[in-house]
């Protein structure tokens, strides 16, 4: 068996750990293998790095989403009410309220406002989601391979040629199986975020699209209700 050792590589995505015979002269291609070998292990923790990050800021502008949609329809049910109390609407399903129902105008196209500023705002975020999403979906090999596919095969030269290695091959393909099935949850993270990417992608454009049409019916209601405002005061002239 030679003189063993075994070797503890301290890395934050797996240790690795293999054993080398110390009497043997690791040979120029066992080297360069296995700094691909280790290369391959930074490379992936980069990536599992990004992919956590990048669901982070998705959690944070699907939450950001989700309050919009609810400040949404409650601007919906006052902007409901007050198109019908101007004739420019009617509500189909008369909602009952055992109190009158006060609106406050100015409050009313305060919030509108801060919800419009606020989708600004999310958008600037998006934008910047999108703009990442697309550069690593650019960044993807074939296969759907997150690194480069050659990391997988810098190791295959190494077994036909075991005797010639410091390096013992049971340990490396022991150690090597394990960054696999590691290599591996890290791939359904990375395209687990992708699917979250898609999902808020299309929340945010169907989002979108109900606000404009939103903002322009307010925009009538505000011009109706400064109209009439000018009609009375020219009355009281």
């Amino acid at each position: 068996m030679g003189n063993l050792k075994t070797v503890v590589k301290k890395h934050p995505l797996k240790d690795i750990i293999l054993d080398f015979d110390l009497d043997i002269t690791p040979p120029p291609f066992e080297v360069e293998a296995l700094n691909y070998y280790y290369e391959a292990h930074d490379k992936t923790w980069t990536i599992k790095q990004h992919a956590m990050d990048m669901e982070k800021r998705l959690e944070e502008a699907n939450a950001i989403i989700e309050d919009l949609v609810l400040r949404r329809l409650g601007i919906e049910q006052e902007l409901e009410i007050l198109e019908d109390w101007l004739g420019v609407a009617e509500l189909e399903d008369i909602p009952y309220f055992e109190e009158s129902i006060t609106i406050d105008i100015n409050v009313f196209l305060t919030s509108c406002l801060k919800h419009n500023e606020d989708l600004n705002q999310l958008y600037e975020k998006v934008d910047a989601i999108t703009s990442t999403y697309n550069r690593d979906v650019e960044n993807i090999y074939e296969d759907d391979y997150l690194i480069d596919p050659m990391y997988f095969d810098t190791l295959d030269d190494l077994y036909p040629r075991y005797d010639e290695l410091s390096v013992h091959t049971v340990s490396l393909d022991d150690d090597h199986q394990e960054f696999l099935g590691t290599y591996s949850k890290v791939s359904e993270l990375f395209f687990h975020y992708m699917d979250m990417g898609g999902e808020l992608f299309d929340r945010y454009g169907t989002l979108v699209e109900v606000c404009q049409s939103l903002y322009y019916r307010v925009e009538d209601v505000d011009q109706i209700i400064r109209d009439k405002i000018k009609g009375l005061d020219n009355e009281e002239k």
